[in-house]
């Protein structure tokens, strides 16, 4: 499996688009600036330059990818439960965060997939 790399790539790209629009809409509505809905962002700028190690195979930056994922998943995952409340439901917050934490559980599951692949090609 050769898209790993890609799916990094892109992934890291919802990241920052994510970040960038919860900032400008939390802004446009509350007129004021929430940093921590750059927190995304700051997820995808470091997932980002990994993408061309993943595409050369090599399998530390391949497991930093992993590991930055996954944190940025249980984050999301503790934030959603923890933010349960009934002006929760259904707003921006809501749906930036599903989208973001469902997102990392989907790239995670292809990053092992790839690892699986690596390890059955060997």
């Amino acid at each position: 499996m050769n898209t790993p790399h890609k799916v990094n790539y892109y992934y890291a790209l919802l990241l920052i688009f994510m970040g960038t629009f919860g900032l400008f809409a939390r802004y446009s509505t509350e007129g004021d600036w929430q940093l921590t809905s750059l927190i995304p962002a700051f997820f995808g700028i470091a997932l980002l330059p990994l993408t061309k190690g993943i595409k050369n195979d090599n399998s530390v930056i391949a497991h930093i990818a992993v590991a930055i994922t996954l944190v940025l998943a249980f984050v999301t995952t503790f934030m959603f439960i923890k933010g349960w409340e009934p002006e929760f439901i259904f707003s921006r917050k809501f749906f930036i965060m599903l989208i973001v934490g469902l997102s990392s559980y989907i790239v995670l599951a292809i990053y092992v997939a790839g690892f699986i692949d690596k390890k059955k090609a060997k």
